[in-house]
């Protein structure tokens, strides 16, 4: 009974809203004001059937035992202020619509029970152009280096996790602030979500459907709550085929946040455009037809939302945007990822405290703010143009003496690199790994060394080819040196324990440990 009482209501809502909002222009210029009374009143009548049935939906579920979590998340507005709004006049707007752009900052954390968690894994721009429709995704890399005010120059995903401290709850507003002085737009709007939330609402829309470009081939994902626990337990191996792959939340969530895959799924470009297709996937089911018409999917949604979900946004404007965008068609996306691929706006750096970032190659964020203010105005070939030319090899960034202007030659091809840690330092070689396949270095084995009692960090050549640098590059980046030759081990047939495609050999030693 509940649930046909909102399916009633659902229907009602239907029929007389498609009467009030699709006059044109030209139809309200001649109304009388009869009609506009009549329309007015009706409007009342709406949102009074609205606010109706989800009481009696809510009192019937339970749902209204959130009804704490709901208010803190959607602004902390009072039920009735926000009705307010509802039956307001035709002609409110929300934040941006003036300027013919809304800019929400998208946000994901790691929550309870991870290593820094407010520090913000995405960080994206969503951009919607109400006149035309579009609607535009930015990536910003997590490691960009950005001045935070009152705590200096530090990575962009520290700002939710400072911002957190001073006000609970609203470390979102601190991230809106800095992303908006680097980028020189305004951000009118943040979402903030936590990897559980993010999972459970995959699985409470029943998962999602993708299609993955490329295999995702990551043996080295994190097992959650193994951090500290030895190599062989701390990772997983993660395999997803490419084609049309049914995703529910856990994959989900990995398939996003996966970092060291094999080849070019393994760049930060790619997981930012892993992460967009999910994004756009969980849009698609979330305004499905099987959606809207199912309450007590809906009702789970907002339940998790009320749990793991912070955001300026309020009931009234979640409601104005989905009425402004839920006709969007898909060539009207456009994507883009700031990154340090050739053609990109940013480069590798590592900081005096040896931290890897990215920095803007102007020098400034002129390049950054160019492309947030024209985003636009890229063209569907443009944007296919730069997905081709950005999984093109970087140019590596050396570290001797700290100097982060001086950089390697292009590599021509990704060098296939092998890392043993020769201490027993657990992590080292991942860490390790983890850096130079930022660099545009391929990682294709990594385990222990024979013996872990190395001080100092040796380098292998095992290239034939004597124009190759690949050692003496790796071996300024790690301050270490080239070994002269190479050890029986290695060498020997029978006793081999090194990778046949790999060009060089790092066995890590303790004066590594703080890498």
């Amino acid at each position: 009974m509940p649930f046909q009482l909102f399916y009633g209501t659902i229907k009602a809502l239907k029929i007389m809203r498609s009467h009030i909002d699709f006059l044109d222009e030209k139809d309200k210029l001649v109304a009388k004001p009869k009609k506009k009374k009549l329309r007015l009143i009706s409007k009342i009548i709406i949102y009074l059937l609205i606010i109706g049935g989800i009481l009696f939906v809510s009192s019937t579920y339970g749902i209204i035992t959130s009804g704490e979590h709901l208010a803190q998340t959607f602004g902390n507005v009072s039920l009735w202020g926000q009705i307010k709004h509802l039956i307001s006049s035709d002609s409110k707007k929300i934040a941006g619509q003036d300027e013919d752009r809304i800019n929400i900052l998208l946000l994901g954390i790691g929550g309870e029970n991870h290593d820094g968690p407010y520090l913000t894994d995405t960080n994206i721009i969503v951009s919607f152009k109400p006149s035309t429709k579009q609607v535009a995704l930015i990536s910003i890399p997590r490691d960009l280096l950005v001045p935070i005010p009152n705590y200096g120059w530090l990575k962009i995903n520290h700002a939710d996790a400072y911002g957190e401290l001073a006000n609970p709850g609203r470390g979102g507003e601190l991230s809106s602030q800095v992303v908006s002085n680097v980028f020189n737009i305004p951000i009118h709007y943040y979402v903030r979500i936590d990897f559980s939330g993010f999972k459970q609402i995959v699985d409470d829309l029943g998962g999602i459907t993708v299609n993955v470009e490329n295999t995702l081939d990551d043996p080295m994902y994190p097992v959650a709550g193994k951090e500290n626990a030895t190599t062989t337990q701390r990772y997983e191996h993660l395999y997803i085929k490419p084609g049309q792959q049914y995703l529910n939340g856990s994959l989900a969530l990995k398939f996003v946040r996966s970092r060291h895959a094999l080849g070019i799924e393994g760049s930060d470009f790619a997981r930012s455009k892993r992460q967009q297709k999910v994004l756009m996937a969980i849009k698609d089911k979330g305004l499905s037809f099987g959606t809207l018409i199912n309450p007590y999917k809906i009702s789970r949604v907002m339940d998790t939302l009320s749990q793991h979900l912070a955001t300026n946004l309020q009931v009234w404007e979640i409601i104005e945007l989905y009425n402004l965008g839920r006709n969007i068609d898909e060539q009207n996306i456009i994507n883009r990822v700031v990154d340090d691929s050739p053609d990109g706006p940013l480069y590798d750096a590592i900081t005096e405290q040896g931290a890897f970032v990215l920095k803007p190659k102007a020098g400034n964020f002129s390049e950054l703010q160019e492309i947030a203010q024209n985003i636009f105005n890229y063209s569907l070939v443009e944007e296919e143009k730069s997905v081709t030319t950005n999984i093109e090899p970087k140019k590596v960034t050396t570290n001797t003496n700290t100097n982060t202007s001086s950089t390697n030659p292009t590599i021509a091809k990704p060098k296939k690199i092998e890392i043993q840690n020769g201490t027993k330092i657990n992590g080292l070689a991942s860490r390790t790994a983890l850096y130079l396949k930022s660099l545009g270095y391929q990682i294709v084995k990594m385990g222990n060394a024979p013996t872990q009692d190395y001080q100092k960090t040796v380098i292998y050549n095992l290239s034939t080819d004597s124009n190759n640098k690949t050692a003496e590059n790796i071996a300024k980046l790690l301050d270490s040196e080239v070994a002269s030759a190479l050890p029986d081990w290695v060498t020997s047939t029978s006793t081999r324990k090194v990778s046949a495609s790999a060009e060089v050999l790092i066995i890590l030693g303790q004066d590594r440990q703080d890498l």
